[in-house]
């Protein structure tokens, strides 16, 4: 008869805890495989070199006609005509309003009848000079008869003279009834309809500009002022000279872009403005489009001076925390480190480095999330990354 051994719930619990604390008793005589060593993280540098750098200097200036005249007319009287549109283009000496001119004629014909008056004074008095002088050699007529008629030719024809005046000035303001433009270029709005009171020199009839070219006003600080003429001392040249041999100036546009005509020095002030401590310069640009316009806003970049041993890094070199400048050195056992910097002009993608860098170190210029303080990286330079970037973009 056979015995049935029954095992409890409890012991099989404790069998199988039993089986797996061996297992891994088992288990600790084996080391576990080492983790493979991390790769140095790939960072794209640039090794900084000097080199002569033009600094520019981007101002504020305003756009304005090279000539850009007010009509006002010359004689007083009631507008009859307009011969003119808005906005058209004019030439020199174009006819542009008519005044009433009746009381000017009538100012002309009243010369001329004063004119001829004296004239026909004046020949009679002369006929009295002829009539005496033959009779004056025989003592027909005393001196003084013959005196005064000399006199009285004289006084005629002074009279003469002043009255042909009158008539050549009454002319002259006959001809002011018509307004003329005096100068070519672009005539705006009319200030004054057709059927209304004009006043000689006071009233505005329309303006007109020139449009090509056009002329930027712009002021420089007193201190990029000093900077410019110590240049030119130490470089032993004349402002004369300088403006002669200037670089051209460019003009870049509210968008944005850069107009495509470059400008020239034309004019400086005698004196700095006291009350800004600024002086005003000119420049002139060429307008064959008709791309300026009076009254626009633009920016001009002029050179300010020339930095022979210039340090430039491209800007995404720089990093910047609570209003600090940071750029990121690989030394020459490729490990990274923070350094401050000092950053002074803007050119282009790059910045002027004034303080904090010198030639020869290697910068990172890509990878920065990668190259923090103390790690060693793998530095690439910037022109072998370039290639590989362009070799892959080449490839189907």
């Amino acid at each position: 008869m056979m015995n049935h051994v029954s095992i409890e719930p409890r012991c099989v619990c404790r069998l199988a805890g039993a089986l797996v604390l061996i297992s891994a008793l088992g288990g600790c005589g084996k080391a576990p495989a080492p983790a493979a060593a991390a790769a140095a993280p790939e960072v794209v540098v640039q090794t900084l070199a000097e080199r002569s750098t033009e600094l520019p200097l981007e101002i504020v200036a305003e756009i304005k006609a090279f000539r850009e005249v007010e009509i006002r007319p010359r004689a007083s009287g009631l507008i009859l005509q307009q011969y003119f549109q808005p906005g058209q283009r004019v030439k020199a000496g174009q006819p542009l309003m008519l005044i009433d001119t009746r009381a000017y004629d009538e100012a002309v014909v009243d010369a001329q009848a004063a004119l001829a008056e004296s004239e026909a004074n004046l020949a009679r008095a002369r006929q009295d000079v002829s009539r005496y002088a033959p009779l004056l050699v025989d003592n027909a007529i005393p001196r003084q008869t013959y005196d005064q008629a000399v006199a009285q030719e004289k006084a005629t024809g002074a009279v003469v003279q002043a009255r042909r005046s009158g008539l050549e000035r009454a002319q002259r303001d006959r001809s002011y009834t018509q307004v003329v433009s005096p100068i070519a270029g672009q005539i705006g709005l009319q200030r004054i309809e057709v059927g209304a009171l004009a006043t000689a020199g006071q009233t505005v009839i329309a303006t007109v500009s020139s449009l090509d070219p056009m002329v930027a006003y712009f002021n420089v600080p007193e201190t990029a002022y000093l900077a410019h003429v110590k240049q030119l001392q130490a470089a032993g040249r004349t402002p004369d000279k300088a403006a002669a041999d200037a670089a051209p100036i460019e003009l870049i546009l509210a968008d944005g872009s850069h107009y495509p005509q470059p400008g020239r020095f034309d004019f400086a002030d005698r004196a700095l403005d006291s009350a800004t401590g600024t002086l005003t310069l000119r420049a002139v640009f060429p307008n064959p489009n008709d791309v300026l316009r009076p009254g626009m806003n633009v920016r001009v970049r002029v050179v300010s001076r020339v930095e022979p041993h210039a340090i430039l890094v491209p800007q995404k070199a720089i990093t910047e925390l609570l209003g600090k400048q940071f750029a990121t050195v690989v030394g020459a056992d490729n490990k990274a480190s923070q350094r401050a910097v000092r950053t002074g002009a803007r050119l282009g993608d790059q910045w002027l480095v004034e303080d904090g860098l010198k030639a020869g170190e290697v910068i990172v210029v890509d990878g920065l999330q990668k190259a923090r303080p103390g790690t060693t990286v793998k530095p690439v330079p910037a022109a072998a990354s370039a290639a590989v970037a362009a070799s892959s973009a080449s490839q189907p």
